[in-house]
């Protein structure tokens, strides 16, 4: 699956941090490693994939087992895209936590958002 991240700022965040912890049951793939031709064609609401990166000021990227989360900067009034790879691990069902933001240096810049869809199902193959 593509996971898809809309973050905006009402307030100029130049070190933001995104975090979006993953449900039980998926895992987060990096869309960086192999090829990015591998990508041509596969578009989010009329953005490629292989374009991506056009979508945010992201400075970093951190593929962890339970959580995805980057570095980027954000002006006000701003619309971040960010995409990532999840993989179906285990079968269940499973509620989707809400991404979080926060301002590295003014812990006070802080948003949380919506989770959608607010669970997810894994079948067994």
């Amino acid at each position: 699956m593509v996971a898809r991240l809309t973050v905006e700022a009402d307030q100029a965040m130049p070190n933001a941090l995104v975090t979006d912890l993953l449900p039980a049951g998926l895992e987060a793939e990096n869309l960086n490693l192999g090829d990015s031709a591998q990508w041509d064609g596969v578009q989010v609401e009329g953005v490629a994939l292989s374009e991506r990166s056009e979508q945010a000021d992201l400075q970093h990227e951190e593929y962890r087992d339970d959580r995805y989360v980057a570095a980027l900067s954000l002006d006000q009034g701003a619309t971040a895209r960010l995409y990532y790879l999840v993989r179906a691990v285990t079968p269940g069902v499973y509620t989707v936590p809400p991404p979080q933001a926060e301002d590295m240096y003014q812990p006070t810049l802080r948003g949380t958002g919506a989770a959608r869809p607010a669970q997810v199902t894994v079948t067994p193959p």
